[in-house]
């Protein structure tokens, strides 16, 4: 199940007094307020997609390693950005990996600056044949290695830079990474994982769900 809400709408909601939002008391009290109404925007998103799964689950969701703790037969993945928060929740029988993100359009001089970490000049030219933009094509890049980090990390459990996985294969609404390396005994170099995409004005939606019976413990 896949929500999402805008940024401003709970900004406007958490600016209401506290006895109408009560569940508002759940947001950490150490963050930033523009972090803290994005936090309370994904957590939002997440109790929607959870309840239209029919599930109950304890507001705004346990946190453990800095990392959202699902009901047991659950998987979930929250991602936000300034104007927007999505969350996407599925069964484990069905899935056993779900990665989203949310990603603005990057600004032309720090596309620039941030190039060389997220890919390789020949993953750049690849998607610019089909995404001639070259600041959206790198966008697009950034969200989806994003999108499938955050779907292998819980499986994994290590930390894995954007040049872990890279392009192979481009379509309309999906591109195709290969791992350049094993990332565990199960997620082995050549290994290629499909991120469908869909671009909602200036931002990009990244989304990776891995069926569960392509993962052997």
């Amino acid at each position: 199940m896949l929500s999402r809400i805008s940024i401003p709408v709970v900004r406007a909601a958490m600016e209401k007094p506290l006895s109408s939002n009560a569940f508002l008391q759940f947001v950490p009290k150490d963050m930033s307020a523009r972090r803290r109404i994005e936090f309370m925007a994904g957590r939002i998103c997440a109790a929607r997609s959870l309840r239209e799964m029919g599930v109950g689950a304890e507001f705004p969701l346990p946190v453990k390693d800095r990392l959202p703790v699902w009901p047991s037969d659950v998987l979930g993945s929250i991602s936000h950005c300034a104007t927007m928060a999505v969350a996407m929740t599925a069964r484990k029988t069905r899935y056993c990996a779900l990665g989203i993100d949310v990603e603005p359009l990057i600004a032309p001089n720090v596309a620039l600056e941030i190039q060389q970490c997220i890919c390789c000049n020949e993953e750049l030219i690849g998607m610019e044949k089909h995404m001639p933009c070259q600041v959206r094509s790198l966008t697009l890049l950034f969200s989806a290695k994003e999108a499938l980090y955050k779907a292998l990390f819980p499986l994994v459990g290590q930390f894995k830079d954007f040049h872990a996985a890279e392009l192979c294969e481009f379509d309309v609404g999906s591109v195709v990474l290969r791992l350049t390396h094993d990332w565990n005994a199960c997620w082995r170099v050549g290994t290629k994982i499909r991120v469908r995409y869909a671009w909602l004005g200036l931002v990009v939606v990244s989304v990776v769900c891995i069926p569960a019976n392509l993962w052997r413990k």
